[in-house]
């Protein structure tokens, strides 16, 4: 009796009611089974059909898809996060978010792998509509502060004439007329207050300083990595990691999105976090020597282990077609230009984030002392 193919069967039946896509594909990109949910949208396929190929499925990312099959397979390790709009046989778009998890045979080696959609198709419309929402509230709110101002200022001026005038009489009309003006500036100013509130919830509920800010900081690190290799002269044929974000390999924003949670990280370590600039007129936050340090060699290490997980190894000549580098030591035994690069690097970070209308909020001042007392080096 073949037990694996008996506990294939009972999976396959458990996963025929879920209501999110589940796909299981071979190492060549051929769907070999796939549930009820994905069946309804993409249509059946019948005995002596061609079987759904993930190359057919995506076109336009056929070479990538098939890179996550390959590095899912090769490294045991779940890809999450890829998210493509798909056309269903009714014509219907909808954008599904994959998760790609490695299928083990009997024998637990790496056959290919589950490919697992649910449909964000409404989420993300949702976020679109918040983020317009938010933008337009931001303008209001402006808006109230250059309207106050500009009628607060005149108004100064003309009470201040009412004193001036002979006529006694007549300034003290003036004089009310002004006051009356004056309240309903005051009740513009609490305008502002009010919407201030209303700020602050939608920052509450909008997930600022957590998960859903994590991609805009991402963007960020990209834009800014495009910027510096542009001014190094290299140019997107030469160096394809250039293109935008949005053309970026799916393995390169997931190392950007690594890298941005990571940041959320160290900085809670240094007592602060990330939150949203309400103002361009902020100024920058600046990190002390020891947070600089601190932070420097953390992403160091977190650069390594990210490498060696991809199969580099350290050689004083860098190879990357044989996965070579020479930065793949501890920061102790960097040299003192790399570690000046990697501080930079700290240092730049707030004008990133500036970028993208996020800000480096300290939340607790005394974790200076602590880094001062533990981290700087003698």
């Amino acid at each position: 009796m073949d037990v694996s193919a008996g506990k294939t069967e009972t999976l396959t039946d458990t996963l025929e009611g879920v209501s999110e896509w589940v796909l299981i594909l071979g190492p060549d990109g051929i769907v070999e089974w796939s549930n009820c949910a994905f069946n309804e949208f993409m249509g059946t396929r019948e005995p002596g059909d061609t079987p759904w190929d993930i190359r057919i499925l995506f076109p336009a990312d056929a070479n990538e898809m098939m890179e996550v099959i390959r590095d899912v397979i090769e490294s045991g390790e779940l890809r999450s996060g890829i998210i493509r709009s798909v056309q269903g046989i009714s014509g219907e778009r909808k954008v599904i978010r994959f998760t790609a998890l490695p299928r083990r045979d009997a024998g637990r080696d790496i056959s290919g792998i589950f490919l697992c959609g649910l449909d964000i198709t409404d989420t993300i419309e949702m976020e679109q509509l918040k983020k317009f929402a938010y933008t337009q509230i931001e303008k209001n709110i402006e808006q109230f502060a250059i309207l106050g101002d500009h009628l607060r200022n005149p108004l100064t001026a003309i009470i201040g004439l009412c004193d001036l005038l002979e006529d006694k009489a007549t300034g003290a009309k003036i004089h009310a007329r002004a006051m009356e003006i004056d309240a309903l500036i005051t009740r513009i100013d609490r305008g502002w207050i009010d919407s201030e509130k209303v700020r602050n919830i939608i920052k509450k509920y909008y997930d600022i300083g957590a998960a859903g800010t994590h991609e805009l900081v991402a963007r960020a690190i990209h834009e800014e990595y495009r910027e510096q290799q542009k001014k190094a002269g290299a140019t997107p044929e030469s160096n394809p990691s250039m293109c935008s974000w949005d053309e970026l390999p799916h393995r390169m924003k997931d190392s950007n999105l690594r890298q941005a949670g990571d940041i959320w990280k160290m900085l809670n370590k240094i007592g602060c976090t990330i939150g949203l600039s309400v103002s361009s007129r902020e100024p920058l936050f600046v990190f002390i020597d020891a947070e600089t340090e601190f932070l420097a060699e953390k992403e160091h290490e977190r650069w390594v282990e990210e490498r060696l997980k991809k199969g580099w190894v350290y050689g004083k000549d860098r190879d990357d077609l044989r996965k070579i580098h020479g930065c793949i030591i501890p920061w102790e035994r960097l040299s003192e230009m790399q570690r000046q690069k990697d501080q930079n690097a700290v240092r730049a970070l707030p004008a990133i984030l500036a970028k993208v209308y996020l800000k480096i909020i300290r939340l607790d001042k005394s974790n200076n002392n602590n880094l001062t007392t533990h981290n700087t080096k003698p």
